[in-house]
């Protein structure tokens, strides 16, 4: 099918097409077992999520040395490593958004502030199925998100105006990404923020589940 309507999806990962929390919480529990920290809570991390991961180390152990957080990363990243895709699903109803919009013919990108070395895999095990154009995460030389510059160049790959493209993210962190691309920022309620949270923002929509957000992506006249 052609796609009549001109538009493109850049899709944020964890929180908004995949529930990587448990994955997540289980690495980082793993860590500071070994390490002697206090456990932490699937609760706790969620309200961390998405902000990259030395940040959400940093506040997860209450440690602010430079030296002490790049540890942490380290130790981290060995742990996640393993268990990465233990737990890691899509959430229910992604499937059918993601086959709507890629047989409506609309390109779809991933941009997540999730280091490129777990977005890489997980994307390859869980999304190849959908011709994704790119699923970019953060890395050390470019900007992370709510930057616009990755997903102003996401667009340009898609060959779609970034007016026309649609940020979709669980975050405040996606939806001042969406604005300060001037893209059509859409908040998803399913994920690791209040709504609350989401609303602080003056996202252009906010659904409530995938159908919601198939409506939002592909209105019928």
């Amino acid at each position: 099918m052609a796609n009549d309507v001109n538009k493109g999806v850049i899709f944020d990962l964890d929180g908004t097409l995949l529930d990587t929390l448990e994955d997540i919480t289980d690495a980082v529990n793993a860590m500071f077992d070994r390490l002697g920290y206090e456990m932490t809570t699937v609760e706790h991390l969620r309200s961390l999520i998405g902000e990259g991961l030395a940040n959400l180390l940093r506040l997860a152990s209450g440690e602010t040395g430079d030296e002490k957080i790049s540890h942490l990363v380290e130790c981290y990243r060995a742990e996640y490593l393993s268990r990465m895709l233990c737990k890691t699903q899509l959430y229910a109803g992604i499937s059918e958004v993601l086959d709507t919009i890629v047989e409506a013919g609309m390109p779809i990108c991933v941009l997540s502030n999730k280091p490129h070395e777990f977005t890489a895999p997980i994307c390859e095990a869980l999304l190849s199925r959908w011709p994704f154009v790119q699923c970019r995460g953060s890395t050390a030389d470019r900007a992370r998100k709510p930057d616009p510059g990755v997903a102003l160049e996401l667009a340009s790959m898609m060959q779609i105006d970034p007016a026309n493209v649609f940020f979709v993210g669980d975050s405040d962190v996606d939806i001042l990404t969406g604005q300060n691309a001037d893209m059509a920022s859409v908040g998803v309620t399913w994920g690791y923020r209040d709504r609350c949270v989401l609303d602080e923002t003056n996202p252009a929509f906010v659904v409530e589940s995938p159908d919601e957000l198939l409506g939002v992506l592909m209105p019928k006249n």
